[in-house]
Protein backbone atom coordinates (compact mmCIF):
# COMPACT_ATOMS: atom_id res chain seq x y z
CA UNK A 1 0.00 0.00 0.00
CA UNK A 2 1.30 3.43 -0.81
CA UNK A 3 1.25 4.67 2.75
CA UNK A 4 4.13 6.09 4.72
CA UNK A 5 4.17 3.85 7.82
CA UNK A 6 6.04 6.41 9.88
CA UNK A 7 3.51 9.05 8.96
CA UNK A 8 0.67 6.75 10.00
CA UNK A 9 2.10 5.64 13.29
CA UNK A 10 3.17 9.16 14.19
CA UNK A 11 0.13 10.97 12.86
CA UNK A 12 -1.33 12.11 16.18
CA UNK A 13 -3.26 15.24 15.34
CA UNK A 14 -2.65 17.07 18.58
CA UNK A 15 0.42 18.23 20.47
CA UNK A 16 0.28 14.85 22.26
CA UNK A 17 2.38 12.05 20.85
CA UNK A 18 0.85 9.17 18.88
CA UNK A 19 -0.29 6.24 21.01
CA UNK A 20 0.42 2.58 20.48
CA UNK A 21 -2.27 0.22 21.68
CA UNK A 22 -0.04 -2.62 22.83
CA UNK A 23 -0.35 -4.07 26.35
CA UNK A 24 1.90 -2.47 28.96
CA UNK A 25 2.84 -4.46 32.03
CA UNK A 26 3.39 -1.26 34.02
CA UNK A 27 -0.07 0.09 33.32
CA UNK A 28 -2.46 0.36 36.24
CA UNK A 29 -5.49 1.37 34.18
CA UNK A 30 -8.65 -0.79 34.36
CA UNK A 31 -7.89 -3.98 32.44
CA UNK A 32 -11.35 -4.39 30.99
CA UNK A 33 -11.04 -1.11 29.13
CA UNK A 34 -7.31 -0.40 28.82
CA UNK A 35 -5.53 -3.67 28.34
CA UNK A 36 -4.52 -2.57 24.83
CA UNK A 37 -3.09 0.82 25.79
CA UNK A 38 0.58 1.64 26.23
CA UNK A 39 2.96 4.44 25.46
CA UNK A 40 1.51 6.84 28.00
CA UNK A 41 3.15 8.56 30.96
CA UNK A 42 1.63 7.32 34.23
CA UNK A 43 2.35 10.66 35.88
CA UNK A 44 0.33 12.54 33.29
CA UNK A 45 -2.48 10.12 32.50
CA UNK A 46 -5.44 9.59 34.78
CA UNK A 47 -6.30 5.99 35.66
CA UNK A 48 -9.86 6.68 34.53
CA UNK A 49 -8.98 7.70 30.98
CA UNK A 50 -10.45 5.60 28.18
CA UNK A 51 -10.13 4.86 24.49
CA UNK A 52 -13.00 5.27 22.03
CA UNK A 53 -12.57 3.86 18.52
CA UNK A 54 -13.76 5.77 15.45
CA UNK A 55 -14.86 3.99 12.28
CA UNK A 56 -16.42 4.93 8.93
CA UNK A 57 -14.22 7.98 8.38
CA UNK A 58 -15.17 9.68 5.07
CA UNK A 59 -13.25 8.36 2.06
CA UNK A 60 -13.15 11.73 0.29
CA UNK A 61 -10.99 13.45 2.93
CA UNK A 62 -7.31 12.48 2.97
CA UNK A 63 -6.17 15.17 5.43
CA UNK A 64 -5.87 13.71 8.95
CA UNK A 65 -5.56 17.15 10.56
CA UNK A 66 -8.72 18.34 8.83
CA UNK A 67 -10.61 15.25 10.04
CA UNK A 68 -9.31 15.81 13.56
CA UNK A 69 -10.57 19.39 13.56
CA UNK A 70 -13.97 18.41 12.16
CA UNK A 71 -14.51 15.74 14.82
CA UNK A 72 -13.18 17.86 17.68
CA UNK A 73 -15.25 20.92 16.78
CA UNK A 74 -18.41 18.91 16.17
CA UNK A 75 -18.10 17.01 19.45
CA UNK A 76 -17.54 20.18 21.44
CA UNK A 77 -20.42 21.95 19.72
CA UNK A 78 -23.04 19.19 19.94
CA UNK A 79 -22.04 17.29 23.09
CA UNK A 80 -19.69 19.59 25.03
CA UNK A 81 -17.02 16.88 24.94
CA UNK A 82 -13.35 17.73 24.32
CA UNK A 83 -11.16 14.62 23.88
CA UNK A 84 -7.58 14.62 25.15
CA UNK A 85 -6.33 13.20 21.84
CA UNK A 86 -7.89 12.38 18.47
CA UNK A 87 -5.89 10.29 16.03
CA UNK A 88 -7.23 9.75 12.51
CA UNK A 89 -5.97 7.44 9.79
CA UNK A 90 -7.92 8.71 6.82
CA UNK A 91 -6.27 6.31 4.37
CA UNK A 92 -7.58 3.43 6.45
CA UNK A 93 -10.93 4.93 7.39
CA UNK A 94 -10.43 4.44 11.13
CA UNK A 95 -9.07 6.22 14.20
CA UNK A 96 -9.41 6.54 17.95
CA UNK A 97 -9.69 9.18 20.63
CA UNK A 98 -8.57 9.31 24.25
CA UNK A 99 -11.13 10.78 26.65
CA UNK A 100 -10.87 11.78 30.30
CA UNK A 101 -13.12 9.16 31.88
CA UNK A 102 -15.02 5.94 31.32
CA UNK A 103 -18.17 7.95 31.94
CA UNK A 104 -17.44 10.07 28.85
CA UNK A 105 -16.54 6.95 26.91
CA UNK A 106 -19.81 5.26 27.86
CA UNK A 107 -21.73 8.35 26.84
CA UNK A 108 -20.03 8.37 23.43
CA UNK A 109 -20.41 4.64 22.86
CA UNK A 110 -23.82 3.93 24.39
CA UNK A 111 -25.74 7.19 24.01
CA UNK A 112 -24.24 9.29 21.22
CA UNK A 113 -22.97 6.28 19.19
CA UNK A 114 -21.98 8.42 16.20
CA UNK A 115 -21.41 11.88 14.87
CA UNK A 116 -22.65 13.61 11.72
CA UNK A 117 -19.94 15.59 9.93
CA UNK A 118 -20.98 18.37 7.58
CA UNK A 119 -18.90 17.88 4.42
CA UNK A 120 -18.96 19.65 1.04
CA UNK A 121 -20.48 16.56 -0.56
CA UNK A 122 -23.16 16.21 2.12
CA UNK A 123 -23.53 14.89 5.66
CA UNK A 124 -21.45 11.87 6.70
CA UNK A 125 -21.94 9.67 9.78
CA UNK A 126 -18.96 8.31 11.71
CA UNK A 127 -19.36 5.70 14.46
CA UNK A 128 -17.99 5.31 18.01
CA UNK A 129 -17.31 2.01 19.81
CA UNK A 130 -15.30 0.64 22.72
CA UNK A 131 -13.93 -2.22 20.60
CA UNK A 132 -13.06 -2.42 16.95
CA UNK A 133 -13.00 -5.11 14.29
CA UNK A 134 -10.56 -4.29 11.52
CA UNK A 135 -11.02 -6.15 8.24
CA UNK A 136 -8.11 -6.79 5.89
CA UNK A 137 -7.72 -9.01 2.83
CA UNK A 138 -4.68 -11.13 2.02
CA UNK A 139 -4.15 -11.95 -1.66
CA UNK A 140 -1.87 -14.80 -2.73
CA UNK A 141 -0.25 -13.85 -6.03
CA UNK A 142 -0.69 -16.64 -8.58
CA UNK A 143 0.04 -14.53 -11.67
CA UNK A 144 3.36 -16.17 -12.45
CA UNK A 145 2.52 -19.67 -11.25
CA UNK A 146 2.56 -22.08 -14.18
CA UNK A 147 0.88 -24.99 -12.43
CA UNK A 148 -1.85 -25.50 -9.87
CA UNK A 149 -0.65 -24.21 -6.52
CA UNK A 150 -1.23 -25.51 -3.03
CA UNK A 151 -2.76 -22.52 -1.31
CA UNK A 152 -2.13 -22.06 2.41
CA UNK A 153 -4.93 -22.91 4.80
CA UNK A 154 -6.60 -20.16 6.86
CA UNK A 155 -4.84 -21.50 9.98
CA UNK A 156 -1.46 -21.16 8.22
CA UNK A 157 -2.34 -17.58 7.31
CA UNK A 158 -3.23 -16.89 10.96
CA UNK A 159 0.05 -18.34 12.22
CA UNK A 160 2.02 -16.28 9.70
CA UNK A 161 0.13 -13.12 10.70
CA UNK A 162 0.92 -13.61 14.40
CA UNK A 163 4.58 -14.33 13.63
CA UNK A 164 4.96 -11.29 11.36
CA UNK A 165 3.20 -8.71 13.48
CA UNK A 166 4.01 -10.05 16.97
CA UNK A 167 0.45 -9.45 17.99
CA UNK A 168 -2.59 -11.21 19.33
CA UNK A 169 -4.48 -13.85 17.40
CA UNK A 170 -6.93 -12.28 14.92
CA UNK A 171 -10.61 -12.86 15.49
CA UNK A 172 -11.02 -14.89 12.30
CA UNK A 173 -9.45 -15.81 8.98
CA UNK A 174 -11.35 -17.42 6.11
CA UNK A 175 -10.89 -18.06 2.43
CA UNK A 176 -13.10 -15.56 0.66
CA UNK A 177 -15.04 -18.11 -1.41
CA UNK A 178 -14.53 -21.00 -3.76
CA UNK A 179 -14.44 -18.75 -6.83
CA UNK A 180 -11.53 -16.73 -5.41
CA UNK A 181 -9.69 -19.21 -3.15
CA UNK A 182 -6.43 -17.20 -3.20
CA UNK A 183 -8.04 -14.33 -1.26
CA UNK A 184 -8.44 -14.46 2.53
CA UNK A 185 -10.54 -12.24 4.80
CA UNK A 186 -8.90 -11.60 8.15
CA UNK A 187 -10.52 -9.77 11.07
CA UNK A 188 -8.30 -8.29 13.79
CA UNK A 189 -9.24 -6.55 17.02
CA UNK A 190 -5.76 -5.09 17.51
CA UNK A 191 -5.14 -1.57 16.24
CA UNK A 192 -1.38 -2.11 16.54
CA UNK A 193 -1.48 -5.22 14.34
CA UNK A 194 -3.39 -3.12 11.87
CA UNK A 195 -0.67 -0.46 11.73
CA UNK A 196 2.07 -3.10 11.65
CA UNK A 197 0.46 -4.62 8.55
CA UNK A 198 0.56 -1.20 6.88
CA UNK A 199 4.33 -0.99 7.32
CA UNK A 200 4.94 -4.60 6.28
CA UNK A 201 2.23 -5.54 3.82
CA UNK A 202 4.20 -8.01 1.67
CA UNK A 203 5.33 -11.42 2.88
CA UNK A 204 6.11 -14.95 1.75
CA UNK A 205 4.09 -18.00 2.77
CA UNK A 206 4.69 -21.53 1.48
CA UNK A 207 7.04 -19.97 -1.12
CA UNK A 208 4.16 -17.86 -2.45
CA UNK A 209 4.00 -14.06 -2.51
CA UNK A 210 1.22 -12.52 -0.43
CA UNK A 211 0.03 -8.94 0.01
CA UNK A 212 -2.14 -7.50 2.78
CA UNK A 213 -4.79 -4.96 1.76
CA UNK A 214 -5.35 -3.23 5.08
CA UNK A 215 -8.76 -1.80 6.00
CA UNK A 216 -10.04 -2.81 2.60
CA UNK A 217 -13.48 -3.06 1.03
CA UNK A 218 -14.47 -6.15 -0.93
CA UNK A 219 -17.09 -6.14 -3.70
CA UNK A 220 -17.96 -8.19 -6.77
CA UNK A 221 -19.18 -8.08 -10.34
CA UNK A 222 -21.26 -10.91 -11.79
CA UNK A 223 -22.44 -11.84 -15.29
CA UNK A 224 -19.66 -9.88 -16.96
CA UNK A 225 -19.35 -10.02 -20.76
CA UNK A 226 -17.15 -12.95 -21.70
CA UNK A 227 -14.58 -10.67 -23.33
CA UNK A 228 -14.11 -8.51 -20.20
CA UNK A 229 -10.49 -7.95 -19.16
CA UNK A 230 -8.87 -6.76 -15.93
CA UNK A 231 -7.67 -3.68 -17.79
CA UNK A 232 -11.25 -2.78 -18.75
CA UNK A 233 -12.41 -3.16 -15.16
CA UNK A 234 -9.54 -1.04 -13.83
CA UNK A 235 -10.24 1.72 -16.35
CA UNK A 236 -13.96 1.67 -15.53
CA UNK A 237 -13.33 1.83 -11.77
CA UNK A 238 -10.79 4.66 -12.18
CA UNK A 239 -13.33 6.60 -14.25
CA UNK A 240 -15.94 6.00 -11.56
CA UNK A 241 -13.78 7.41 -8.75
CA UNK A 242 -12.30 10.22 -10.85
CA UNK A 243 -8.71 8.96 -11.03
CA UNK A 244 -6.54 8.49 -14.11
CA UNK A 245 -4.67 5.55 -12.62
CA UNK A 246 -4.55 3.74 -9.31
CA UNK A 247 -1.78 1.63 -7.83
CA UNK A 248 -2.24 -2.14 -7.63
CA UNK A 249 -1.39 -1.72 -3.94
CA UNK A 250 -4.62 0.24 -3.50
CA UNK A 251 -6.84 -1.65 -5.94
CA UNK A 252 -6.75 -5.39 -6.61
CA UNK A 253 -8.86 -6.95 -9.36
CA UNK A 254 -9.23 -10.72 -9.52
CA UNK A 255 -11.08 -11.95 -12.62
CA UNK A 256 -12.60 -15.43 -12.88
CA UNK A 257 -13.08 -16.08 -16.59
CA UNK A 258 -14.89 -19.37 -15.98
CA UNK A 259 -17.72 -17.79 -14.01
CA UNK A 260 -17.54 -14.34 -15.64
CA UNK A 261 -17.19 -12.73 -12.23
CA UNK A 262 -14.65 -10.43 -10.59
CA UNK A 263 -13.58 -9.63 -7.04
CA UNK A 264 -12.53 -6.04 -6.27
CA UNK A 265 -10.39 -5.22 -3.22
CA UNK A 266 -10.10 -1.46 -2.61
CA UNK A 267 -8.15 0.42 0.05
CA UNK A 268 -6.06 3.55 0.61
CA UNK A 269 -6.42 5.90 -2.38
CA UNK A 270 -9.08 3.66 -3.92
CA UNK A 271 -11.39 3.89 -0.86
CA UNK A 272 -13.68 6.17 -2.88
CA UNK A 273 -14.84 2.99 -4.60
CA UNK A 274 -16.89 2.23 -1.46
CA UNK A 275 -19.18 5.14 -2.35
CA UNK A 276 -19.91 3.89 -5.90
CA UNK A 277 -22.50 1.37 -6.99
CA UNK A 278 -21.79 0.63 -10.65
CA UNK A 279 -19.40 1.04 -13.59
CA UNK A 280 -19.78 1.27 -17.35
CA UNK A 281 -18.19 -1.22 -19.74
CA UNK A 282 -18.85 -0.60 -23.42
CA UNK A 283 -21.63 1.82 -22.41
CA UNK A 284 -23.35 -0.93 -20.44
CA UNK A 285 -23.95 -0.27 -16.70
CA UNK A 286 -22.78 -3.10 -14.45
CA UNK A 287 -23.76 -3.03 -10.78
CA UNK A 288 -21.34 -4.02 -8.07
CA UNK A 289 -22.47 -6.50 -5.43
CA UNK A 290 -21.54 -7.03 -1.81
CA UNK A 291 -21.77 -10.82 -2.20
CA UNK A 292 -21.71 -13.34 -5.01
CA UNK A 293 -24.89 -15.20 -5.89
CA UNK A 294 -24.38 -18.87 -4.98
CA UNK A 295 -25.54 -20.60 -8.16
CA UNK A 296 -25.16 -24.35 -8.34
CA UNK A 297 -25.39 -26.49 -11.47
CA UNK A 298 -26.86 -29.97 -10.90
CA UNK A 299 -26.73 -32.48 -13.77
CA UNK A 300 -27.59 -34.72 -15.60
CA UNK A 301 -31.27 -34.52 -14.66
CA UNK A 302 -33.15 -37.54 -16.04
CA UNK A 303 -36.88 -38.20 -16.30
CA UNK A 304 -36.69 -40.31 -13.17
CA UNK A 305 -35.50 -37.33 -11.12
CA UNK A 306 -37.96 -35.04 -9.35
CA UNK A 307 -37.18 -31.33 -8.88
CA UNK A 308 -38.85 -31.10 -5.47
CA UNK A 309 -37.00 -34.18 -4.27
CA UNK A 310 -33.71 -32.57 -5.31
CA UNK A 311 -34.19 -29.17 -3.65
CA UNK A 312 -35.52 -30.83 -0.50
CA UNK A 313 -32.43 -33.04 -0.21
CA UNK A 314 -30.87 -32.90 3.26
CA UNK A 315 -27.57 -31.59 1.86
CA UNK A 316 -29.26 -28.24 1.12
CA UNK A 317 -30.94 -27.98 4.55
CA UNK A 318 -33.83 -25.96 3.10
CA UNK A 319 -31.57 -23.34 1.46
CA UNK A 320 -32.05 -24.35 -2.20
CA UNK A 321 -34.39 -22.84 -4.77
CA UNK A 322 -34.69 -23.41 -8.52
CA UNK A 323 -33.44 -20.68 -10.84
CA UNK A 324 -33.93 -22.49 -14.13
CA UNK A 325 -34.15 -25.89 -15.81
CA UNK A 326 -32.67 -26.47 -19.25
CA UNK A 327 -32.49 -29.97 -20.68
CA UNK A 328 -30.46 -32.11 -18.32
CA UNK A 329 -29.26 -29.09 -16.34
CA UNK A 330 -30.87 -27.77 -13.17
CA UNK A 331 -29.60 -24.45 -11.81
CA UNK A 332 -30.16 -23.82 -8.10
CA UNK A 333 -29.56 -20.79 -5.92
CA UNK A 334 -28.19 -21.67 -2.49
CA UNK A 335 -28.91 -19.00 0.11
CA UNK A 336 -26.29 -20.22 2.60
CA UNK A 337 -22.64 -19.72 1.57
CA UNK A 338 -21.29 -22.49 3.81
CA UNK A 339 -23.76 -25.01 2.41
CA UNK A 340 -22.88 -23.86 -1.11
CA UNK A 341 -19.15 -24.34 -0.48
CA UNK A 342 -19.83 -27.76 1.05
CA UNK A 343 -21.84 -28.80 -2.03
CA UNK A 344 -19.00 -27.79 -4.34
CA UNK A 345 -16.51 -29.58 -2.14
CA UNK A 346 -18.53 -32.83 -2.14
CA UNK A 347 -19.49 -32.50 -5.81
CA UNK A 348 -22.06 -35.33 -5.79
CA UNK A 349 -25.78 -35.40 -4.97
CA UNK A 350 -27.32 -38.80 -4.26
CA UNK A 351 -31.14 -38.83 -4.51
CA UNK A 352 -32.62 -41.83 -2.73
CA UNK A 353 -32.78 -44.83 -5.04
CA UNK A 354 -31.97 -42.77 -8.16
CA UNK A 355 -28.86 -42.08 -10.27
CA UNK A 356 -26.26 -39.80 -8.74
CA UNK A 357 -25.99 -36.19 -9.88
CA UNK A 358 -22.97 -33.91 -10.20
CA UNK A 359 -22.78 -30.48 -8.57
CA UNK A 360 -20.50 -27.68 -9.76
CA UNK A 361 -20.31 -23.91 -10.05
CA UNK A 362 -22.82 -22.61 -12.55
CA UNK A 363 -21.14 -20.58 -15.27
CA UNK A 364 -23.03 -17.34 -14.74
CA UNK A 365 -25.43 -16.61 -17.53
CA UNK A 366 -24.02 -19.37 -19.75
CA UNK A 367 -25.52 -22.77 -20.48
CA UNK A 368 -22.62 -25.26 -20.65
CA UNK A 369 -24.02 -26.69 -23.90
CA UNK A 370 -23.69 -23.21 -25.43
CA UNK A 371 -19.98 -22.84 -24.68
CA UNK A 372 -17.53 -23.54 -27.47
CA UNK A 373 -14.39 -25.60 -27.24
CA UNK A 374 -11.97 -22.67 -27.29
CA UNK A 375 -8.79 -21.42 -25.65
CA UNK A 376 -10.60 -20.45 -22.43
CA UNK A 377 -12.62 -23.61 -21.93
CA UNK A 378 -10.16 -26.17 -23.26
CA UNK A 379 -7.09 -25.61 -25.45
CA UNK A 380 -5.05 -23.30 -23.20
CA UNK A 381 -6.46 -24.38 -19.85
CA UNK A 382 -7.75 -27.95 -19.58
CA UNK A 383 -6.43 -29.88 -22.58
CA UNK A 384 -2.79 -29.52 -21.57
CA UNK A 385 -3.51 -31.22 -18.22
CA UNK A 386 -4.15 -34.56 -19.93
CA UNK A 387 -2.22 -37.17 -21.84
CA UNK A 388 -3.28 -37.76 -25.45
CA UNK A 389 -5.35 -40.82 -24.57
CA UNK A 390 -9.15 -40.90 -24.81
CA UNK A 391 -9.42 -43.80 -22.35
CA UNK A 392 -9.02 -41.46 -19.37
CA UNK A 393 -12.35 -39.80 -20.33
CA UNK A 394 -14.48 -42.90 -20.89
CA UNK A 395 -15.23 -43.37 -17.19
CA UNK A 396 -16.68 -39.85 -16.99
CA UNK A 397 -19.48 -39.48 -19.57
CA UNK A 398 -20.44 -36.11 -18.07
CA UNK A 399 -17.03 -34.51 -18.55
CA UNK A 400 -17.48 -30.95 -19.93
CA UNK A 401 -15.56 -31.78 -23.11
CA UNK A 402 -18.51 -33.93 -24.20
CA UNK A 403 -20.93 -31.02 -23.64
CA UNK A 404 -19.18 -28.08 -25.31
CA UNK A 405 -19.97 -26.96 -28.85
CA UNK A 406 -17.49 -27.76 -31.60
CA UNK A 407 -15.79 -24.95 -33.51
CA UNK A 408 -13.84 -26.19 -36.51
CA UNK A 409 -12.37 -22.73 -37.08
CA UNK A 410 -10.89 -22.48 -33.57
CA UNK A 411 -9.56 -26.05 -33.72
CA UNK A 412 -7.95 -25.44 -37.11
CA UNK A 413 -6.24 -22.29 -35.82
CA UNK A 414 -4.81 -24.24 -32.89
CA UNK A 415 -3.60 -27.01 -35.19
CA UNK A 416 -1.96 -24.53 -37.58
CA UNK A 417 -0.22 -22.86 -34.64
CA UNK A 418 1.19 -26.23 -33.60
CA UNK A 419 2.40 -26.94 -37.16
CA UNK A 420 4.10 -23.60 -37.69
CA UNK A 421 7.89 -23.67 -37.84
CA UNK A 422 8.03 -19.91 -37.39
CA UNK A 423 8.30 -19.19 -33.62
CA UNK A 424 6.59 -15.82 -34.05
CA UNK A 425 3.51 -17.56 -35.49
CA UNK A 426 3.48 -20.34 -32.93
CA UNK A 427 1.24 -18.83 -30.26
CA UNK A 428 1.20 -20.85 -27.03
CA UNK A 429 -0.30 -20.18 -23.65
CA UNK A 430 2.11 -20.08 -20.72
CA UNK A 431 0.80 -23.53 -19.70
CA UNK A 432 1.56 -24.95 -23.16
CA UNK A 433 5.15 -23.73 -23.10
CA UNK A 434 6.38 -27.03 -21.63
CA UNK A 435 4.80 -29.07 -24.44
CA UNK A 436 6.30 -29.77 -27.83
CA UNK A 437 4.34 -29.04 -31.01
CA UNK A 438 4.05 -32.79 -31.56
CA UNK A 439 2.47 -33.27 -28.12
CA UNK A 440 0.01 -30.44 -28.77
CA UNK A 441 -0.99 -31.93 -32.15
CA UNK A 442 -1.71 -35.28 -30.50
CA UNK A 443 -3.87 -33.55 -27.88
CA UNK A 444 -5.75 -31.73 -30.64
CA UNK A 445 -6.38 -35.01 -32.45
CA UNK A 446 -7.65 -36.48 -29.17
CA UNK A 447 -10.02 -33.49 -28.87
CA UNK A 448 -11.59 -34.36 -32.26
CA UNK A 449 -12.21 -37.93 -31.11
CA UNK A 450 -13.70 -36.79 -27.80
CA UNK A 451 -16.08 -34.42 -29.59
CA UNK A 452 -17.11 -37.25 -31.92
CA UNK A 453 -17.88 -39.48 -28.94
CA UNK A 454 -19.93 -36.67 -27.41
CA UNK A 455 -21.92 -36.23 -30.63
CA UNK A 456 -22.66 -39.95 -30.79
CA UNK A 457 -23.81 -40.01 -27.18
CA UNK A 458 -26.07 -36.97 -27.68
CA UNK A 459 -27.17 -38.29 -31.10
CA UNK A 460 -26.78 -34.82 -32.52
CA UNK A 461 -24.05 -32.60 -34.00
CA UNK A 462 -23.80 -29.04 -35.28
CA UNK A 463 -22.82 -27.65 -38.67
CA UNK A 464 -22.82 -23.86 -39.00
CA UNK A 465 -25.00 -23.62 -35.87
CA UNK A 466 -27.52 -25.97 -37.45
CA UNK A 467 -28.42 -29.03 -35.43
CA UNK A 468 -28.24 -32.34 -37.30
CA UNK A 469 -29.75 -35.42 -35.70
CA UNK A 470 -27.95 -38.74 -35.96
CA UNK A 471 -30.13 -41.69 -36.94
CA UNK A 472 -28.11 -44.44 -35.34
CA UNK A 473 -28.95 -48.10 -35.65
CA UNK A 474 -29.78 -49.28 -32.15
CA UNK A 475 -27.97 -52.53 -32.90
CA UNK A 476 -24.71 -50.73 -33.53
CA UNK A 477 -22.26 -50.41 -30.66
CA UNK A 478 -19.62 -47.77 -30.17
CA UNK A 479 -16.35 -49.36 -29.14
CA UNK A 480 -13.73 -47.14 -27.53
Amino acid sequence: MEVDPAALVNSAITPDKAYSLRPNAKATMPQTRFKNIEGYDEDQVSEDEAIVYISDLPSNIQDDKHLHDLIENRLEKTSQIKPITIECHSKLGVGFMRVRSTKIKNRLVEDIKGLVLDLPGGAHLISFSDTIELVSYIVIDKTHEKNDINLPTPSEILDRWIHLYNGEKPLSCDQLNIQFPNIYRIVSTSFDDFLAAVSNSDFLINKLFAHVYVAADCSYFEDLPKSTTKEQLETAICNSIGMKTVSSLSLHIELNKETNSACIIATDKARLWTTKSFIYINDRPISKKANLTCRLLVYPILEIHNNDEIINHTIFDGHASILERSGENLVLEISNKKIYDDCLSVGVLTPKGKPKLKMEIYMAGINPEDREIDTETWYHVEMIRYKSDIMQFTADPDHPIFRYKWSAEIWLQQFQNAQSKNPSNNVKSKNQSNLSNDQIRHLLQMTVMLNTIGAIRKKVYLINDQQIKLNLDSKLKTIV
